[in-house]
């Protein structure tokens, strides 16, 4: 589909491909967030995105304000003219500025976890020093105490550093100081002492977690706070968006969380997916791709829900 030959493309977006690796992800890495099968790979975003991004005309300055179908489809932008379409298909993902115009009653659901995420840039030589013999060429680990899931990933490689991600989630406890469901936007870089606190409690860390995971340099890092969120729209909100020739797609209609979630493949194969059914039906047959699809993103939205209580060991949690 892409033209391109699956090693050419590994070299290309593999997180480790600057060293000749091939993004390896072992099933026993990724066990506790996604399921895994023969070719599953770890790739880098950004080269996977200015991949894709090749030979398509991308409007970077047109961010979408407000959409209405009242008239046709007129899509107001910021900076620019509106777009009138018979047509739109909805792709801005989690906070799909579409969906909140057409359908606000769809809401976000910020499921009872807490998670924070973090990089850092370690020199060449202190990344094979302190990681390299304990990664074993994986490009991810995980480490468990008691109900804290800590989670050390490989983003990048360069000849002088490599960029290291890591990540702390738990399932959030009664009046929780670090589950904020109801924080803004901008509010994922106000990071409270409380989870300082927390980091500092670890005990026992081995290589490389005692490394990554020292509340000092994490202070000095830079550190979101994740909200792991979930939406589906109903069947007859989704439908009657199709009526007005307004279909959503990925995170925009079936946002699945960050943590246990697979939501960027999930979003790339609607993509996918979907144009091949305009190619073969036009669109015209929406409604056809719709019903089709619903059944498949609902129970993927239910199932990572459920994979993200699992990997923090609430088999049988109700969400």
């Amino acid at each position: 589909m892409l033209k391109i030959d699956e090693a050419i493309f590994r070299e290309r977006v593999a997180v480790d491909s600057k060293r000749r690796g091939k993004g390896e992800a072992s099933e026993d890495a990724l066990a506790p967030a996604v399921e895994s099968n023969i070719g599953t790979f770890r790739c880098h975003r950004g080269r996977l995105e200015k991949f894709l991004q090749e030979g398509q005309d991308i409007r970077w300055d047109h961010t979408v304000q407000n959409v209405s179908t009242s008239h046709g489809i007129v899509v107001q932008l910021k900076a620019a003219k509106p777009l009138e379409a018979e047509v739109l298909i909805g792709t801005d993902g989690v906070h799909s500025q579409i969906r909140k115009s057409l359908a606000p009653e769809i809401k976000l659901k910020v499921l009872p976890f807490v998670v924070f995420n973090g990089m850092r840039q370690f020199s060449r030589a202190d990344y094979q020093e302190l990681f390299e013999s304990k990664l074993g060429g994986r490009t991810i680990v995980h480490e468990r105490q008691d109900d804290v899931i800590l989670e050390i990933s490989i983003n990048e490689y360069s000849p002088r550093h490599v960029d290291v991600s890591y990540t702390y989630s738990r399932p959030a406890r009664g009046n929780d100081p670090l589950h904020k469901p109801d924080r803004a936007i901008p509010g994922a870089t106000d990071i409270p002492e409380e989870f300082y606190r927390e980091v500092e409690g670890l005990k026992g860390l081995q290589q490389p977690f005692n490394i990554v995971f020292d509340a000092a340099k994490i202070r000095r890092d830079s550190v979101l706070h994740w909200l792991m969120r979930t939406s589906l729209g109903g069947p007859a909100q989704v439908n009657h968006l199709v009526k007005q020739g307004v279909l959503l797609v990925g995170d925009a209609v079936h946002t699945m969380p960050i943590l246990g979630g697979e939501g960027a493949n999930n979003a790339m194969k609607d993509g996918v997916d979907l144009a091949q059914h305009i190619l073969n039906h036009g669109t015209g047959g929406l409604q056809t791709f719709v019903d089709a699809r619903y059944e498949m993103w609902k129970k993927g939205v239910e199932d990572s829900e459920k994979r993200l209580a699992e990997m923090h060991g609430l088999a049988k949690a109700s969400l």
